[in-house]
């Protein structure tokens, strides 16, 4: 075993030693197989890239996000995972563009947090996945326009999200049923200070 997969990574350790989330839960994905507790963080820390594994990206279009829906609920945070040898910019401009339409400016995105994903139950099968932990970035970007125009009915191209729209900030916040940590990183960007 390596570190990061199956072993504890030593930068986890630290990592987390010297930061606070700013929210907590646990969930259950795979139908009730994979118990998960994400911690949200607001900071920018070096992470070890090896066991970031997705990128996340809010998306701004004008004074409104974009809102996704799916089978699970609503969320403001579209994204997935890398493909081998692309930078978080280069993922989260193609995640955000399968699953919304939306083509978000490469030069808008900037970091504003990162969530540690720890698994709870047995190691996988896939041994080329990170366990116990493994990290997604959050960045924010900007969005002006949608293949097929602002107003046209998208499905994501892998068939997980079922759609999305524009909503106020306030909308966003109501409507996410993220668990709330999707509203820390709104949060983070709309309120002063």
């Amino acid at each position: 075993m390596r570190l990061g997969f199956g072993i504890r990574h030593s930068a986890i350790t630290t990592l987390l030693a010297q930061q606070t989330p700013v929210a907590r839960n646990t969930v259950t994905w795979l139908n009730g197989t994979l118990p998960v507790r994400i911690s949200a963080y607001t900071t920018t820390p070096e992470l070890p890239a090896e066991l970031v594994t997705s990128v996340r990206c809010l998306v701004r279009v004008g004074g409104e996000f974009v809102l996704c829906e799916n089978a699970e609920g609503c969320h403001l945070v579209p994204g997935g995972r890398r493909q081998s040898g692309e930078s978080y910019r280069d993922t989260a401009v193609r995640e955000v563009h399968e699953e919304t339409g939306w083509l978000v400016r490469p030069g808008s995105l900037r970091t504003v947090g990162w969530l540690h994903l720890e698994n709870l139950g047995t190691r996988p099968r896939d041994e080329s996945l990170p366990y116990p932990d493994f990290l997604q970035i959050v960045l924010c970007g900007v969005a002006t326009e949608r293949d097929g125009g602002a107003d046209t009915q998208w499905t994501d191209t892998d068939g997980w999200e079922t759609g999305s729209r524009l909503v106020s900030p306030a909308e966003a916040r109501s409507r996410s049923s993220n668990d709330m940590l999707d509203v820390v990183y709104l949060d983070a960007i709309t309120q002063p200070g």
